[in-house]
Order: C-alpha cells, then structure tokens, then sequence
C-alpha cells in the first residue's frame, strides 16, 4: 500500500458489539477498576432517546482488496482516509467514526462508521465493509504453479492474436455472441512478456544454483574469516592486493554490487510471482484445476457472505436497511467485486421470493480501479477447448447478470472503471459492454476513466489511493 494521508480520519471512535454500545467518551482507569468485571466494561444497549430530527439513513460502501499480502482493515483504512480527505476539501465536518462489531458464520465480520455533515449542515453516514480474502491464498500457490499458469496464459494469448493486425474474438453479451476486438500490438505485447518471464525465470534458477553453492562453501569453510569473505565478496582477494591496478579494483567492486543488485531484483520477482501473481493464477485458472477451483470458491464467498449481510439476506446479523450500496475493487478485487454483485444478484432472483432484497435497485454504484477484468475475461475465453461453442458461452454468461440485460441490470452511471496506461495490470473495459454502447459512450456503458495519479511504471497500480480521482469517485457516489 502507498503512503496514505490519515489527517482527515478522526482519531475517537465509538465502538459497538451486535446491538450493544460502549460508552459515548473514554473512561479513566480509576473509572473502570472500580467497575465489576462482568462481560464487557461499561457496555450499555445502543438505543438513543428519541430526537426530533430522524438520523440519515446510512449508505453502504463494500470494498474488496487486491491481490498480495493484505493487513485486515488497511483497505478499511484507506478508503476511508480517501473519503474523508476529499470531504474535509469540499468544506465538510468530520462529526466523529464508530465501529460495529458483530458476529457472522462463526467469524466476527467488522464495519466502519464515518460521519461528517457538508458544507448545507446536512448530515452523512457510510458504513464501510470489508472482503478480506488474503489468508486464503497464502502458502497455497507455488513459484512453478505460478509461472505455469503465466507462460500459459500468454501462449494462448500468443495464438489468438495477430501480429501487427487487429482481430476478433466472440464473447456472448447482453443475448447474442459480439466480435470484440484484439488490439494490433497483443501478441507482441504478450511476446515480450513471455521473453522476459522466461528470462527472469532462468536468472532466478541460475541465482538460486549459485548462491546454494556458497551456502556449501560456508558450511565447508567452518566459518573462518577470510574464507567466508572469498565465498561472500568473490575477488576481495583484487581488492587487497597491492598489485592489482586501480582499475580492477574499481571493476571487481562494480561485479560485486551488480551482483548483490541482481540477488535483490531475484528475490524480489521471486516473491512477486508468488504473493502477487499466485493469487491471480489461484482466481482466475481454469476450472479443470479443483485445487485452485476450491480457492476461488472459498474467496467468492467471502465476499458472497458480507454481501448477504449487507443486502439483508441474513436474518441474524443486525443491519440497517440500507436503500443505497456501493461495492467497490481495486486490482484481483475488482474481479472478486464483479462477481460478488453478479452473485448477490442471482441469489435475489433465485430466492424464494425473487426480487425481495431489490439488490439491483439498491446497488447505485460499481467502482472497479487497476482492474484485469478485460484481460481475465480474454483469458477465460481463450482456455476453452471448444472456443465456437455458443452454448457453453450462454452457459458461462448466465451467471453474470452484469452482462445479459442493460435495462434489467445496469442503471445509468453504475459502473466506473479507473485505470492508468503505466499500470500494467489495469486496463480500459472494452468486453464488458456492445461495442456501440462503447463507442457512443451510453450511460449505461462501463465509464472509463484516466487516472492521472498514475505517473510511475508499475508503482502505478497502487498509486490511486493517494490520488484525486478515486477519491472523488468514493465520495460522489456515497454522498
């Protein structure tokens, strides 16, 4: 994650347990010990007395995180340094942050609180949750399940393209298969990544031989001194003689630093491909592969689970009826938010009484950012083994209300998708909508947005949390 500017995030908050409070203010030590240590200290039941002015109805903000090793709640945290910051810029008052805590498929589920009234002394409420998926993927992929899954992806990338020529693909959209266009410059794009992951793979094996060999000769070397400085520093030997030219040494020093340059740059790819790709490859690789199809299940109904709760489907949990939802995903999360309100949305039509959660009216906004939902529907696409089978595609499509019906599921203005040309992973949404709504920019359409907050290659991908845009977007679409 980027550095986040926190100054607009209240540093009080008032917490709550189900239906149950805890004091308004802090109590002082003296205060508590002389309390009975009963259940909670000091909790007290939330009803209010009644006010003459009804509080306003709170909206609903799901967010989903990215891919990598996330700390539960930092993305809690971000969004919510975002909203506040922008807030406290458009002339709004912060009025204070709380914490509800209740208890939800036998894991406790979270959400935070915030408040402020704009610059007319009207109030706001948004109640932000979390889709905390990262334990699942950790330990579960390896190095070679990852670059698998890669060289795999790109090959079939590779023989679906052309080189230096636009071509089609067919996906079936809103009722009937649509030739969507592959982009000129995708096969060699995907040419190039290939030669250089497998370049990177061969430097990783022939780093990690080299360095097992030292780790052989530490161990023969019984830890003496110099012996372990020649395994370490290869040709401090050049550095200590007294007749090797100034300009060996300055050679032997330059081998040595690009050396421990290219150690760094291995490990550091090393645990990029694991943390951060595996967990693409655990999502979105074929379902022939029941290991990783078992993973992504597991994620989907994480994000199945806080939405029931969200929506209403949950009878236990106590939730305000909120009449307006936002989901919200940033990077693999993205996919995770598509396919949660895809999910949501099924189980209300599917329910025994269809329609009764109005979760398609009730969800006002979809705000998708550093997003490979582009290129994991190409991928999906392409990892048929029968490409022309229509059936299957309705099949693979009937699942995603998203993209079957504009008037039965998309309200104008609902999806905005953000990306930046030096993010790598994110892209403009091209194959989820006709390609004339596309080209007329219908309201109905994925709105793609430039973000300009990405200005460094691939550091790009985190950069908009700390940028304008998705702040702006987080807080037009709750205000």
């Amino acid at each position: 994650m980027p550095e986040q500017d926190f100054n607009a995030t209240p540093r009080q908050a008032k917490f709550h347990y189900g239906n149950v409070a805890a004091p308004a203010t802090p109590e002082s030590l003296q205060q508590l010990l002389e309390k009975k240590a009963v259940g909670y200290v000091g909790l007290e039941t939330s009803a209010s007395p009644p006010s003459l002015e009804s509080p306003p109805l709170p909206v609903a903000l799901l967010v989903c995180h990215g891919m990598g090793q996330q700390v539960r709640f930092e993305t809690i945290g971000q969004v919510a340094a975002s909203l506040l910051k922008h807030a406290t810029a458009q002339g709004c008052t912060a009025i204070g942050s709380g914490v509800q805590l209740s208890l939800e498929n036998d894991s406790f589920l979270a959400r935070a609180e915030l408040n402020w009234t704009d610059p007319e002394d009207k109030p706001h409420c948004v109640h932000i949750y979390e889709a905390y998926w990262a334990p699942i993927t950790e330990g579960q992929v390896t190095y070679w399940e990852t670059v698998k899954f890669l060289f795999a992806a790109a090959w079939q990338g590779i023989k679906s393209s052309r080189f230096f020529k636009p071509c089609s693909f067919q996906r079936f959209l809103f009722g009937d298969l649509q030739d969507l266009t592959i982009f000129a410059r995708t096969r060699a794009t995907l040419l190039l990544v290939a030669v250089a992951l497998a370049a990177q793979v061969v430097a990783i094996a022939l780093v990690l031989a080299k360095l097992a060999d030292q780790l052989k000769q530490l161990e023969t070397s019984h830890f003496a001194i110099k012996q372990v400085l020649e395994v370490l520093l290869p040709g401090i030997h050049v550095l200590r003689s007294t007749s090797a030219t100034p300009e060996q040494k300055a050679l032997v020093v330059l081998v040595l630093i690009g050396w421990y340059l290219l150690v760094a740059e291995i490990f550091f790819v090393r645990y990029f491909l694991i943390e951060y790709a595996g967990d693409v490859a655990a999502y979105i690789s074929p379902y022939k592969d029941s290991k990783f199809e078992d993973i992504r299940n597991k994620i989907q109904a994480v994000g199945l689970n806080v939405a029931k709760v969200i929506y209403g489907f949950d009878n236990i949990t106590p939730v305000p009826d909120y009449e307006r939802v936002i989901i919200a995903g940033h990077s693999l999360g993205s996919v995770l938010a598509y396919d949660t309100l895809n999910a949501i949305i099924n189980l209300d039509l599917t329910s025994a009484n269809p329609g009764s959660r109005n979760v398609v009216a009730r969800t006002t906004k979809l705000i998708t950012f550093g997003s490979p939902l582009d290129k994991t529907a190409f991928l999906f696409r392409n990892q048929s083994n029968h490409v022309k089978d229509p059936l299957r595609e309705q099949m693979a499509s009937s699942i995603q209300p998203l993209i079957l019906d504009y008037p039965s599921f998309r309200r104008p203005n609902l999806w905005t998708n953000l990306w930046s040309p030096l993010d790598v992973i994110s892209g403009s949404l091209q194959y989820y909508d006709l390609p004339a709504m596309q080209q007329t920019q219908s309201p109905l359409a994925v709105e793609n947005l430039k973000d300009p907050a990405g200005t460094i290659p691939f550091a790009a991908h985190v950069q908009y949390w700390t940028g304008n845009l998705l702040a702006t977007t987080l807080y037009e679409a709750v205000k």
